[in-house]
């Protein structure tokens, strides 16, 4: 997988860059052995931007990291190497397509479920906001898991691709049939209209189709 193999080599990289920080250590022996200062918080941003945009800021492996590696310290540096050694043994085996991916669906359907109570509860806006926050997931595993880019690089920058975006190249990936792609672009328009706070635009019919074809979107499409 052309994407998997991109993932692991930035990260290698990033690993790379810890071990150099590493060089820079001084008081060698010392309770506080010291990195150099800029040296080091290249390498946290870096790695806190990769864990991020690969894992989500709500996985361990960033929360971790981000409280773990804070100061430019070499127990502190050898710590986040660990850290980034142990998820990139977690990307070379089949975490995309299996194990995240299952662990990943599981969670999306209890949210589909939150989403069917406020449904049933005559909530439609926030079924409407679950439903469209588990797709846009859902989407991105699967084009994560087959070889889609997820960020545009505008400027040197990582810039995220939005969710019409993803189902176009899915699409065009043939990942799914037309009507699916038809049916998503429906959903994320609905969903963008119902974060924006517009109640009104949002009907029960519309909420109860949402969240019953997201999960069979979840259901038929596989990573």
């Amino acid at each position: 997988m052309k994407n998997q193999d991109e993932l692991i080599a930035k990260l290698s990289t990033i690993i790379h860059a810890g071990e150099h920080v590493l060089t820079t250590e001084t008081g060698e022996g010392q309770q506080k052995s010291l990195v150099n200062e800029i040296k080091f918080h290249d390498f946290r941003i870096s790695a806190l931007s990769y864990l991020g945009r690969v894992f989500s800021q709500e996985s361990t492996y960033y929360q971790a990291f981000k409280s773990e590696v804070s100061h430019p310290t070499a127990s502190r540096t050898r710590r986040g190497i660990g850290m980034l050694t142990s998820a990139r043994k977690e990307l070379s085996g089949d975490w995309l397509e299996t194990t995240g991916g299952a662990i990943t669906r599981e969670e999306m359907t209890d949210m589909l479920r939150l989403a069917r109570m406020q449904q049933d509860e005559n909530h439609h806006v926030a079924a409407v906001i679950i439903a469209g926050a588990v797709l846009e997931k859902h989407l991105r595993n699967l084009c994560l898991a087959k070889g889609i880019k997820l960020h545009n690089d505008l400027e040197n920058r990582a810039v995220p691709k939005k969710g019409l975006q993803l189902t176009g190249e899915a699409y065009k990936k043939k990942l799914y049939e037309r009507q699916d792609n038809k049916d998503i672009i429906s959903w994320l328009e609905l969903y963008e209209t119902a974060a924006a706070g517009k109640n009104d635009s949002v009907t029960a019919a519309q909420a109860k189709t949402m969240v019953s074809g997201v999960l069979s979107l979840l259901v038929k499409t596989r990573y």
